[in-house]
């Protein structure tokens, strides 16, 4: 870039108050993340249920609103159509707490019934969840072998009661969601035994449910219709719901018989469940430790690398700007509402990497022109190594930010965390691979280093913290001359 050519900068004279700036900012980081109770912690390490909904119609924002009022739950509007709600519901540590409290009372003896349970405190679940999959009677052989759902509570194990007790929250979860549904977006429930037409996905299961029904050209005419009405063969992979039958009567051209047929075998609902994934506590805590090895690991790692193509010094540095720039965007991404989850996790390693890459080629610049054995102070050398490296760092930083911030606008609900994380992390990378790693070697040269670079030799002992070791013979007195 010719703007940012041969410039001359003085960035290192800003670099004390940009440490005490730094400083400032990571405490207020830190306090309010203190205050805020912690990161937005996502269901990836918290454990819950997470539900994918597709809809018939736009979703409103009163829709989310009045969900969000119904249940304790966390509700976005995704893709571009606005026709698919992403659910979470946080919080399946219930299930240890169940789990615990059952199985201490029973070391005060047996259950004789279901309803014993249900009276010990702390357990929320009724009677009829407990009883589809406890039972206190002697199971038969094929009964324990697992041909039934039951297993006797009085010799299940902690963990086979936790999953068990787990599963119960999910399916009042779900269920709890469903009902909201059906009261936001008007559900047909009085369906007898009919199927619901939406949740049918390929054309060959239409044609085996029209087939017993009508002519064989009536139900090749009838699979076409859905197929190409809900695009389920469509490129965009975007499909939609039926609002009512009367479009495939009409696109099929059915005859009446074949009609009152479809009428009275099917109906199209206002939503449908696409999935649910629930997260269990035990996962959850996993994954926070599996987290955590993985950003100590990368920067151990790190620290070796530049320990070892610079000096010890260098790495600690370049280690101290790293979590200068984690602390800041954990603390930017919280206050946006960004919840941590495992592809928020991903974004801050890239964060990461980026920084120590900015850095590193910083430290290359240094050691470069100290090379050419140029008679100038430390802080000029670092000065120039800057702003010779100016140009490559905007030049990389604004194209990232480009089409990042696309990613953020266009991407979706999913990649929203991952871009705005990326977003926080070069800016904050950028700033601190120049005021905070520069100016901390300049603070630490000038503790332990000398003021003026002899030679490039010179220049890498004192980064290492070593001093030259004076030659023989010289520094000594000349002899007095008897």
């Amino acid at each position: 870039m010719r703007l940012f050519w041969n410039t001359k900068y003085d960035f290192i004279k800003l670099g004390r108050a940009a440490l005490i700036f730094s400083a400032v900012v990571i405490v207020a980081s830190l306090l309010f993340l203190v205050i805020h109770g912690g990161p937005n912690l996502g269901i990836d390490f918290t454990g819950g249920v997470k539900a994918d909904v597709q809809t018939n119609r736009k979703v409103a924002l009163s829709d989310l609103e009045t969900i969000r009022n119904d249940l304790d739950v966390e509700i976005h509007s995704v893709g571009r159509a606005e026709r698919e709600l992403l659910i979470q519901s946080k919080g399946l540590g219930e299930a240890d707490d169940i789990a615990k409290a059952i199985v201490d009372t029973r070391k005060d003896g047996e259950f004789k019934s279901i309803k014993d349970v249900v009276l010990i405190e702390g357990v929320t679940l009724s009677r009829e969840e407990l009883e589809r999959v406890f039972t206190t009677r002697k199971l038969s052989k094929d009964e324990a072998r697992g041909s039934t759902q039951l297993i006797n509570i009085n010799e299940a194990s902690y963990e086979n009661i936790r999953e068990r007790v787990q599963q119960l929250l999910v399916d009042s979860v779900v269920s709890q969601i469903r009902t909201s549904l059906d009261e936001v977006f008007d559900n047909p429930t009085d369906v007898g035994d009919k199927t619901n037409l939406n949740s049918i996905e390929t054309w060959e299961a239409l044609y085996d449910a029209f087939e017993q029904l009508m002519a064989e050209e009536n139900a090749l005419a009838t699979a076409d219709a859905v197929v190409e009405l809900r695009r389920l063969e469509g490129l965009t992979g975007e499909t939609v719901l039926l609002d009512t039958l009367d479009s495939v009567v009409k696109k099929a051209d059915l005859n009446k018989t074949a009609e009152n047929k479809l009428r009275s075998n099917f109906y199209v609902s206002t939503y449908i469940v696409r999935g649910t994934e629930n997260i269990g506590p035990r996962v959850s805590t996993d994954l926070k430790r599996l987290a955590l090895q993985a950003m100590l690991l990368a920067s151990v790692g790190m620290l070796i690398y530049i320990w070892i193509r610079f000096n010890f010094r260098s790495g600690l540095v370049a280690i101290i700007a790293v979590i200068h720039d984690l602390i800041i965007t954990v603390a930017i991404i919280t206050l946006a509402g960004i919840e941590i989850n495992l592809t928020v996790i991903a974004g801050l390693l890239t964060v990461a990497g980026y920084s120590v890459n900015d850095t590193i080629v910083t430290y290359d610049r240094i050691r470069e022109d100290d090379r050419q054995n140029l008679k100038e102070s430390y802080p000029e050398l670092l000065n120039r190594a800057i702003n010779e490296n100016l140009a490559r760092t905007i030049v990389t930083g604004l194209s990232s930010l480009i089409a990042l911030i696309v990613l953020f606008f266009v991407g979706g609900e999913a990649l929203r965390g991952f871009s705005l994380t990326l977003i926080v992390g070069i800016v904050v990378g950028t700033y601190s691979s120049i005021y905070v790693a520069a100016a901390l070697l300049k603070e630490w040269f000038g503790m332990f280093g000398a003021t003026k670079m002899g030679s490039g030799l010179q220049t890498l002992k004192n980064m290492s913290g070593k001093e030259d070791k004076k030659k023989p013979g010289k520094g000594k007195k000349p002899k007095k001359k008897k």
